[in-house]
């Protein structure tokens, strides 16, 4: 690939891996003292910690404490201290251990270097053998996978992984949707990988650089909610942080000291900028983010969600409310795990209605002291009734069409009427026999476990059928399950296949709503009857729905923790 003048200037000044550096890799694996006892009564010693060949004689005119004291601990598998460097070492007898196939080790590590300019990083894959006796007390040897060079402004990575010769992608002057550099050590296959985590040696480079110093990463970040504590060895996004950190120096470190993780977390984990929410390229962060000192202060004092956040730009900006941060944080509050407070804020501007008075209306269907999840239920039935209703041409303005007196039934009504006409509809197109990429979609989400199945329906008169047997309101999702919008799956028992039991909606992997019959009014929750099966399923889904040669689905088994000595 070839080069500019710049990037071939910058390889031809990268600092090198000096001695020093092998000597802390070496440190990465764990110490040995190999001891053999010779034929004259001799014990000879190799060192894999130090390096050292030594040997103790049998008649030695003097006698050196420590020398005694390795004789004594030279049995195998003990462990003892390195009389040479004072390491920790395990005491390994030659005759008892083998072609010592079970020591060989890898390490994966990021050297840091660094000068006034920039900062390098090199990912390097470390190996230890031990197969014969120069090996016992030789350094690792390494590979490099990737290497960094982190400035101002601008982030350099070459990849010699994929390409032997190395290709060179760059961030320069703000961060991409696609990230351009990547964390090393990459494993899986081109269309699905992950990155390993790593060690990192030279962090007092970064501590002590003149722009790094302040990056917070080995200091605040660490200790983070969900963070390492400060106790980690191994690390799995410095070279994402440091590569944020370069584009927006005084934006981190002043987020992180501020202990608003989130956007940091997201920005450098998925480049997810809250763009409605900071702008990255104020650095102070009040101004960044819009907000009045009193503001501000709200938000270091209950450290709200930042999706709460940008709740209050879009109620703000198209509600005509005029919500603090408190404001924001309760609203998001509202809604449990269940519901993205953000669809109903988009719902309420969509068809026009008052947010106050759909959330006074909600709080009668439900009770005042409902909790998130009864709301949030609440809330999808009502949506799906409105969204029923604009489609069957009812008057949008009048009350009683807006807020019904039993929604329920109003809810199940307008379904039906409306899963009538979209049967009608279908069928009048002829596309009323197969739902789009019906063969792919039920090969992903078909499923059988522990007298349980889940099957995927070909029709929207199943989807019908299945709503009037059930009682429920899934006939008015049969269109959209038709056209691929969203997936209507059907839980059956296995000895009763033809039964309706349990309707299931998804969208991608994402289980959006479970019902049996009536809804489960006054029934124990499917979600909760056969959580187990759900859950089996849903990792089941998440591993790409993997099946054997037959068809049939590959259920991952626990493995047992094997400990190899």
């Amino acid at each position: 690939m070839k080069r500019t003048e710049q990037e071939q200037a910058i390889l031809d000044n990268w600092p090198v891996v000096t001695a020093d550096d092998i000597e802390l890799m070496n440190d990465e694996f764990p110490h040995y003292i190999f001891s053999r006892r010779q034929t004259d009564g001799g014990v000879e010693y190799h060192t894999s910690c130090c390096g050292r060949t030594e040997r103790i004689e049998p008649v030695r005119r003097t006698e050196q404490p420590w020398e005694n004291a390795l004789l004594d601990a030279s049995y195998h598998n003990q462990l003892h201290t390195c009389p040479w460097c004072s390491r920790e070492v395990t005491m390994k007898d030659l005759s008892k251990a083998g072609r010592r196939k079970g020591l060989v080790a890898s390490r994966l590590v990021v050297l840091l270097h660094g000068d006034e300019h920039a900062l390098y990083a090199d990912a390097l894959s470390l190996r230890k053998e031990y197969e014969t006796l120069a090996d016992l007390t030789t350094r690792p040897t390494y590979c490099l996978c990737s290497g960094y060079r982190f400035a101002p402004g601008d982030v350099m990575q070459i990849d010699y992984q994929a390409w032997d010769e190395g290709f060179i992608t760059w961030e320069r002057g703000q961060l991409s949707r696609k990230k351009e550099v990547q964390e090393p050590f990459k494993t899986g296959s081109l269309s699905f990988y992950t990155h390993d985590s790593y060690a990192v040696i030279g962090r007092e480079v970064v501590e002590t650089h003149p722009f790094f110093q302040y990056c917070q990463y080995f200091d605040r970040w660490q200790y983070r909610p969900s963070g390492p504590r400060g106790y980690a060895h191994k690390y799995d996004d410095l070279i994402s942080y440091l590569t944020a950190y370069s584009i927006y120096p005084r934006q981190i470190e002043m987020l992180v000291k501020a202990g608003l993780y989130q956007p940091v977390s997201e920005l450098i984990c998925r480049r997810k900028r809250f763009a409605a929410v900071i702008n990255w390229d104020e650095p102070d962060p009040r101004k960044a983010m819009g907000l009045s000192g009193q503001e501000l202060s709200q938000l270091l004092a209950i450290h709200p969600d930042f999706g709460a956040l940008e709740c209050r730009a879009y109620a703000n900006r198209h509600l005509g409310t005029s919500w603090d941060v408190e404001d924001a944080a309760t609203f998001w509050n509202m809604w449990g795990l269940e519901l993205r407070p953000m669809e109903v804020l988009r719902f309420c501007r969509r068809y026009q209605l008052p947010l106050g008075k759909l959330l006074r209306y909600l709080d009668r269907v439900t009770g005042r002291e409902s909790s998130g999840t009864a709301r949030a239920e609440a809330f999808i039935i009502y949506r799906d009734y409105l969204d029923a209703s604009y489609h069957l041409g009812r008057c949008m303005e009048h009350s009683a069409v807006l807020w019904p007196e039993v929604l329920f039934t109003a809810h199940d009504e307008a379904t039906d009427q409306w899963a009538m006409v979209q049967l009608q509809e279908a069928e009048a197109a002829g596309r009323g026999k197969q739902p789009k990429g019906a063969k792919d979609r039920a090969r992903k989400y078909e499923f059988e476990l522990d007298g349980l199945l889940i099957k995927m329906p070909m029709s929207a008169a199943a989807i019908r059928l299945e709503g009037q047997k059930l009682q429920h309101c899934v006939g008015g999702y049969a269109k959209r399950h038709l056209d691929g919008v969203l997936t209507i799956l059907f839980l059956r028992k296995a000895d009763a296949p033809h039964t309706p039991y349990v309707t299931i909606e998804m969208q991608g992997n994402q289980l959006r709503q479970i019902h049996g019959f009536g809804n489960d009014a006054g029934r124990v929750s499917p979600s909760v009857k056969h959580k187990g099966f759900l859950e089996s399923w849903l990792q089941w889904l998440q591993a790409g729905s993997p099946r054997d040669d037959a068809g049939r689905p590959k259920i991952p088994k626990k493995q047992k923790r094997s400990v190899v000595a």
